[in-house]
């Protein structure tokens, strides 16, 4: 699978989720969402029981959990290359 495969897989979830940005933010702003495809599966205080939850309806298929959030803080990562 590659790069771009992998990261288009959630282009649905990603979009419902943009869909529904405004509503999510006044009614479950700070708490995670879980989106299976166009659908708003439900909405949960930790982001562990959504996972958990996404887990055992969905098994290895593709799902989104996201933090309703009003701004998105971009994460860096970096690969390091020790004994190079």
């Amino acid at each position: 699978m590659t790069a771009n495969k992998g990261q288009s897989s959630l282009a649905a979830e990603l979009a419902t989720f943009a869909e529904h940005r405004d509503e999510l933010l006044g009614r479950a702003k700070g708490k995670f969402v879980l989106i299976k495809g166009t659908d708003v599966i439900d909405v949960f205080e930790d982001r562990t029981d959504a996972l958990v939850r996404g887990y055992r309806e969905f098994g290895n298929h593709p799902f989104l959990v996201k933090k309703v959030a009003e701004f998105e803080t971009p994460l860096n990562f970096t690969g390091l290359r020790i004994g190079e």
